[in-house]
């Protein structure tokens, strides 16, 4: 007897998101994520919402019935439009295209560092990196970022204009992203709202290897001017508004917003981000 696979509809699908035949594995499950392997070592995510969305995401309904009886390592097939699970299809041929990539209006806005930086001290963890910003006391990860950052710093001779290396952030951490990819995807959204480049990007290209597979595609993403949703949204919330007060509260939702993602990785990326303004500032 033919079992019949459950049916379920991806609703958006990532702009990076490839075509073509080809089998792969699980990679993990998450409550909000099914992470699937993509024979280029890239993680493709199937999500639960548009909040958790990448350029290599799709989100589908009923997200909790799909990730029921699946596990890692349980293999698929990827034949076209739709994905072949054991006993569940996952048909991606009417998903609407989503994009990391900013809007044309984020891209010179003038940033409000002053209104980010407060919210930032206010709300964000004492873990992962973000005591580089606040000044706290800090922890194993970010006493060793301090030192790396301030050792590519000096190395890069900055008044010669030479690009900063912080390659040796990438995979420092643990977690699914660690907190060093994290700060340097904030770093980079940084450069792409200002226009302004100060860190060596191919330096961090040639050493993706050394970290996580899901920090690998977060970089990436980030290295193409691709960013998840939510640094996304909060680069959106800058665009400026005609009411200043209104202006000021959307920065200071989009800072608590953004650092509620994840366990440390919204906190690691928006240290990354002011560490770059403040940088840039004073350099």
């Amino acid at each position: 007897m033919t079992m019949v696979k459950r049916s379920f509809n991806a609703e958006l699908k990532g702009a990076f998101i490839p075509g073509g035949l080809w089998k792969g594995k699980i990679q993990s499950t998450y409550s909000k994520a099914l992470n699937l392997l993509h024979p280029t070592g890239v993680l493709i995510s199937i999500v639960s919402s548009i909040d958790q969305m990448a350029d290599y995401g799709l989100t589908v309904a009923n997200f909790n019935s799909l990730i029921c009886s699946v596990s890692k390592d349980c293999q698929f097939l990827w034949e076209g439009d739709r994905i072949i699970f054991p006993d569940k299809i996952v048909d991606i041929s009417r998903a609407s295209v989503w994009t990391g990539s900013l809007s044309k209006l984020s891209y010179g806005l003038p940033i409000d560092i002053i209104q980010i930086k407060h919210a930032f001290i206010e709300f964000a963890t004492e873990e992962g990196l973000s005591p580089v910003i606040t000044g706290k006391v800090g922890n194993l990860y970010s006493d060793a970022a301090e030192k790396l950052i301030e050792k590519a710093v000096k190395t890069a001779n900055i008044p010669y204009g030479l690009l900063i290396d912080l390659s040796t952030l990438i995979g420092l951490g643990i977690g699914f992203t660690p907190s060093g990819d994290d700060f340097l995807v904030g770093v980079m959204l940084y450069e792409a709202i200002s226009g302004i480049n100060l860190i060596n990007r191919e330096r961090i290209r040639s050493n993706l290897d050394k970290t996580t597979v899901g920090g690998k595609t977060l970089l990436m993403l980030a290295l193409r001017n691709s960013y998840p949703s939510y640094l996304k949204q909060f680069a959106e919330s800058m665009i400026l508004s005609e009411n200043e007060i209104q202006q000021k509260s959307n920065i200071k939702n989009a800072v608590i917003a953004a650092l509620d993602h994840g366990s440390t990785s919204g906190s690691d990326s928006l240290a990354g981000f002011v560490w770059a303004h403040n940088f840039n500032v004073h350099a």
